[in-house]
This record gives C-alpha cells, sequence and structure tokens, in this order.
C-alpha cells in the first residue's frame, strides 16, 4: 500500500512537471530588447504577426524609455490563444522614425536588436 501512494505521488508530481511548461506561455512572453541606435525608444508595441494592422493602443514600455546603449525585457501579454508570432515596432524620442522587426518568436526566448536599418 506504501509503494501504491508512492507512486501516486510520483505520478502527480510527473504530471506538474510535465504540464507546467505549456502553461507558462499562458501568462506573459518575453522579448529582450537592445537599444544599438543613437536615439531613445520612448514607444513599443508588439502586434501578432497575423494581425492586419499594428495594436498601437498598448505602449508595453509603460512609461519607461530604452536609451542608447541600453538593454531591456519587455513582457508581452497573453492575447488569449496560443500565438509565438509577434511584429515589433520602436518608436524614437524627437523623430519620427520608428523600427521594425517581423516575426519574432517571443516564446522562444525573442530578442531584437534596434539598429539604424531596423
Amino acid at each position: 500500500m506504501k509503494l501504491l501512494r508512492n507512486l501516486a505521488g510520483f505520478f502527480v508530481l510527473s504530471t506538474l512537471i510535465c504540464v507546467a511548461p505549456a502553461f507558462a506561455w499562458r501568462g506573459h512572453r518575453l522579448v529582450v530588447v537592445t537599444n544599438a541606435t543613437n536615439n531613445t525608444i520612448t514607444v513599443f508595441y508588439a502586434s501578432t504577426s497575423d494581425a492586419s494592422a499594428w495594436d498601437t493602443t498598448n505602449n508595453l514600455l509603460n512609461g519607461q524609455s530604452v536609451e542608447p546603449g541600453q538593454q531591456i525585457t519587455i513582457s508581452i501579454p497573453w492575447t488569449g490563444y496560443h500565438q509565438c508570432w509577434y511584429d515589433l515596432m520602436a518608436v524614437f524620442s524627437g523623430t519620427d522614425q520608428h523600427a521594425y522587426d517581423y516575426s519574432v518568436n517571443v516564446c522562444g526566448g525573442g530578442a531584437w536588436t534596434v539598429s539604424s536599418s531596423s
């Protein structure tokens, strides 16, 4: 009986270990953004790659900025379904310039170095 109870405990623990990563994507996805330009990034947007237009309703920097040479980890909120591919937009302070990166896999530890050629 003791063996059966230990096996049941092992099964529950094994299930939690295997299933937990599958639920990790339900919270937020992270993308590491490095500013390799001479301008400060003040606005950051992310839209699912299959969207027909940019979602500019939510500045993901939340009042922060990314100075030249700085790096920041940005949390992209869960959109209600399993979505990993995002298009990213950085908007620079004091200019009409934007930088874009398309089809970034933010579920796999996405990263983007924003450069003047982005």
